[in-house]
């Protein structure tokens, strides 16, 4: 089974009641579907967050139990911050960093995206545009692997 990496944007409001209580994050996610945005993407986890140093998959407060691997609340200030360290990045940038990773780094699927720079870029894209849009409507969000 793959780990796929999820994204769901919430009024700051909400992310405070989430961080007050960690119990309503499965509840908004799963059950009431809250998320004003949502994305996800897919296997190009690990290789995005390497070639963007962490850029929006390292930010906000880890909570350990929830969404059952565990995921990131992150405030509206914070998803603005990790949207203009994306803008950074381009298309060619991003894949360029991708063919130069050593073949022994242990990345999952990387031989999968260095072959197949459509499906890496169209993940890029999404991730992109959900922090674009996220922080345009000033919202904060939840990240997790699943």
């Amino acid at each position: 089974m793959s780990m796929n990496y999820f994204f769901a944007a919430f009024p700051q409001d909400m992310i405070d009641a989430m961080e007050e209580d960690n119990s309503l994050i499965d509840k908004y996610v799963f059950e009431d579907h809250a998320a004003m945005e949502t994305t996800d993407v897919g296997t190009a986890w690990d290789v995005l967050s390497h070639v963007l140093k962490g850029a929006g998959f390292h930010a906000g407060d880890f909570v350990e139990d929830t969404l059952s691997n565990g995921g990131f609340l992150m405030s509206a200030d914070e998803l603005k911050s990790q949207a203009n360290l994306l803008k950074r990045y381009s298309r060619d940038e991003l894949f360029a960093k991708v063919t130069n990773i050593s073949d022994s780094a242990d990345l999952y699927w990387l031989d999968f995206y260095k072959d197949d720079e459509d499906t890496l870029l169209e993940e890029f894209d999404k991730l992109i545009a959900f922090y674009q849009t996220a922080a345009e409507k000033n919202l904060g969000a939840v990240h997790y692997p699943a």
